[in-house]
């Protein structure tokens, strides 16, 4: 286990909702209404499997005290089965059982790769797999298990990146994946909904791949028939997801840009979802103050019931991992280490209780 695993496994330990709302919220014609606490949800990051139950429980109740219905978390393949045919279901019952003990929906991210099962020239979990049948085998495993509490799934995080689909990312391999998964979860539950890998912000750079020619790479390869929903992570920090003069770059404000990909190949009947939306606080070299933090949780949750077609959106993330705030990414908490509540703490809660644009 990391230092900062230990650290998210001490802080919890200790964590109790006891967090306060703030009020107050404007609303705008242009917004959807109906898009209220059901379109909010929190993405936790690795490490619950690893909490004790009351732990677990804590966590969870703070989840839902924050206005979040919708949780996001790992089911590891890697930790899951560790060896062919051999599966540890400990970690990922207890997690379940806690999140929907709180009525927290739950989509289930399945991810990471068993040293047994990734391809050659993969050096660890995040690789590939070798074999995309081996993942929908146990994919299907895994909605089996799961199906009376589970039926929402996204395949993979983040394909688009070398650091998360070594040795480098491929439309090719990912959309064999995907269909390979979304098949075998299918057929143990019919009518699941399918997430595809929530895409990062990239550029087209030689070794990572823009979300924009990643999506239209797999309607190309004609994957569409894979997927209900388009998975993005469509983070903007520094800026507001809503400032057009960074839309060269801006993920938020290029979700436009994808959804006319869709319209394009006649899937505008999907939506899409924000499988992680937040902005880091502390001291790093890309890190914004608290009040930005929330001024850009707050344009993000508006952007999205404006925009209409992004359906969920899932903050990351609910607690700092860490106390080193040089370290990216141990500050994206809405809730600091010390289990004081940051301003967006309040925006998300506000949002949670108000429909249209807050």
């Amino acid at each position: 286990m990391n230092a900062v695993r230990r650290e998210f496994v001490g802080l919890v330990a200790v964590l109790v909702a006891t967090l306060t709302v703030a009020c107050g919220s404007t609303e705008a014609a242009t917004c959807r209404t109906d898009l209220t606490a059901e379109s909010l949800g929190v993405a936790t990051g690795s490490g619950l499997d690893t909490l004790v139950d009351a732990d677990l429980d804590r966590y969870f109740a703070a989840t839902a005290d924050s206005g979040a219905t919708w949780v996001r978390f790992d089911f590891d393949w890697s930790v899951i089965e560790p060896r062919r045919g051999e599966f540890d279901w400990s970690g990922t019952d207890r997690v379940v059982d806690a999140a929907r003990a709180h009525g927290l929906e739950i989509l289930g991210l399945l991810t990471h790769t068993p040293e047994w099962a990734r391809a050659a020239d993969a050096s660890d979990t995040h690789g590939r797999p070798a074999d995309p049948g081996e993942f929908g085998r146990f994919s299907g495993e895994v909605a089996q298990r799961y199906r009376d509490r589970i039926s929402h799934w996204e395949i993979w995080n983040e394909p688009n990146l070398a650091v998360f689909f070594g040795p480098q990312p491929d439309p090719v391999a990912y959309a064999a994946l995907l269909e390979s998964a979304s098949s075998r979860i299918r057929a143990a539950v019919p009518g699941a909904v399918i997430v595809s890998g929530g895409l990062s912000p990239a550029t087209d750079n030689g070794t990572d791949i823009a979300p924009t020619t990643f999506l239209s790479d797999l309607y190309e390869l004609g994957a569409a028939p894979s997927f209900d929903v388009v998975g993005m992570h469509p983070y903007s920090y520094p800026a507001l997801p809503s400032d057009a003069s960074t839309k060269s770059w801006n993920s938020f404000y290029r979700m436009r840009d994808m959804r006319e990909i869709m319209i394009g190949h006649g899937d505008e009947g999907k939506p899409v979802w924000a499988t992680e939306f937040g902005s880091p606080t502390g001291s790093g070299a890309d890190a914004v103050d608290a009040e930005r933090q929330a001024e850009i949780l707050s344009d993000g949750i508006t952007e999205q019931r404006r925009l209409g077609f992004v359906d969920k959106l899932f903050v990351y993330s609910l607690v700092d991992r860490g106390t080193d705030e040089s370290d990216r990414e141990q500050n994206f908490g809405i809730i600091d280490h010390s289990l004081a509540p940051k301003p967006a703490w309040h925006v998300m809660r506000t949002a949670a209780g108000t429909s249209g644009c807050i």
